[in-house]
């Protein structure tokens, strides 16, 4: 007969989800984001497989939810930062680098993976359309350099693009972050066209 652990406590609906996302999280860090299945996330936090089909339904929505979540601090981090910025675009422009290079560092390599298995699908289009606050902030935070305080409409495409290949860049060991920031910042500047 096995001793006693007294007790089980049941978890509340959203601190069993959080226990599962961070589970997936872990898991991906692990071993991949290939290796991510309901029932392995299942088998590592102790549940029942059914119970992660009942907060999640597919390895997709996981997948989802964890981008959100990477998005979401991604975004506070910017927010944060452009509280005390300078009035001066390039300072703008470190800060906004800054917020994106160095939340993909703090989240490792989750951040690829999670983006690589989401590619192409229709929910990863439906986040970045949902998730525009990013984006958005960003815009807002640089058009008061542009000239006539608008923001050509390639330039916000064309900085996340840049940024998320210098996030991998960073991730595979290519760049170092510092350089990521620095080459981001430059290319922020850049597209910014200024008042003559």
């Amino acid at each position: 007969m096995q001793p006693s652990e007294g007790p089980r406590r049941r978890m509340s609906r959203e601190a069993r989800h959080a226990q599962l996302l961070e589970t997936a999280r872990l898991l991906i860090r692990a071993d991949g984001s290939d290796a991510l299945t309901l029932a392995r996330i299942a088998d590592r936090a102790g549940v029942a497989k059914p119970l992660v089909y009942q907060h999640f339904g597919t390895r997709t929505a996981v997948l989802a939810e964890l981008y959100r979540q990477f998005e979401n601090r991604q975004y506070d981090a910017l927010e944060q930062a452009l509280a005390s910025a300078p009035d001066d675009l390039p300072s703008v422009a470190g800060i906004v680098a800054d917020a994106y290079i160095s939340c993909a560092v703090a989240e490792g390599i989750e951040v690829p993976g999670l983006v690589g298995a989401l590619d192409g699908s229709p929910e990863l289009r439906r986040i970045r359309e949902e998730g525009r606050r990013f984006s958005d902030y960003c815009r807002a935070a640089l058009q008061p350099f542009a000239r006539g305080g608008v923001l050509p409409g390639a330039a916000m495409p064309a900085i996340l693009g840049a940024a998320d290949g210098l996030v991998r860049g960073v991730m595979d060991g290519m760049v170092a972050p510092d350089e990521g920031r620095a080459a981001l910042s430059e290319i922020i500047v850049a597209l910014v066209p200024r008042p003559d």
